[in-house]
């Protein structure tokens, strides 16, 4: 991985910042991006403080402000190797009292969003290179609440297989991971103690995913040693199902 060029959305918090950090430890010239928490970019820069890392402010879900993002990487870094597309919200409700403006933002920036990068981050990929997208166990197995959390990350596992048929003649191999219910400020935001115990409780292996666990997944599917796999989604779920 020395040396190869990656973009991971929304990697100054969370599962993302994590994929940076093990990215940045092979060698990769890594670009990432955010939406609006200036002061999660600020510390990931001053935590890291690497010439081979590039932070930039985007809405994936605007495809005027990703085409900027993509021409910025290619000017600094030129082509790219690797694609994580990983930024992502929610926002919760039933689907009864889903007011449709939030149902929309959650699939812009999660589904949308990824297809909009992948088609911008595609007219500079290498061939031979690779795209991992986090979607969620919520796409396999969904849950009440998540409507259009749940929509969205079905939709990851689908587009993933679709541009895996679809970049397989350039080599570019697609595929998607989806983590179980991982601790971090985003996810817990909302949820109860008793709800979190709950989970735990129903984990087979008696813990959480960790943002490692995707990470060390994620560096497997863009790596070499995966060259043969393709289309394919695989959860982090510790044996719940």
């Amino acid at each position: 991985m020395n040396n190869k060029v990656a973009l991971v959305t929304g990697g100054t918090s969370g599962i993302g910042k994590e994929i940076v950090k093990e990215l940045l430890d092979k060698g990769c010239k890594v670009a990432t991006c955010y939406s609006q928490n200036d002061d999660n970019a600020n510390n990931l820069k001053n935590e890291i403080n690497n010439d081979k890392l590039l932070i930039i402010k985007c809405d994936v879900s605007n495809e005027t402000s990703v085409i900027k993002m993509i021409n910025e990487i290619k000017e600094k870094f030129g082509n790219l190797d690797y694609l994580v597309n990983n930024a992502g919200t929610f926002i919760d409700n039933f689907i009864k009292d889903f007011d449709i403006k939030d149902f929309r933002k959650v699939l812009d920036i999660n589904l949308i969003g990824k297809v909009i990068c992948t088609k911008e981050a595609y007219k500079i990929m290498n061939d031979n290179a690779s795209i991992v997208n986090i979607s969620s166990h919520l796409g396999v197995i969904p849950c009440t609440e998540s409507p259009a959390y749940c929509a969205a990350a079905a939709g990851i596992i689908n587009f993933t297989k679709a541009s895996a048929l679809e970049f397989a003649d350039r080599k570019i191999r697609v595929n998607s991971i989806c983590p179980a219910f991982t601790p971090t400020p985003l996810s817990l935001r909302g949820w109860k103690q008793e709800e979190i115990d709950q989970k735990l409780k129903e984990t087979p292996l008696g813990r959480f995913a960790t943002p490692e666990d995707t990470a060390k997944l994620c560096m497997y599917l863009l790596s070499e040693d995966a060259s043969f796999i393709t289309g394919e989604n695989i959860w982090i779920n510790g044996g719940r199902f």
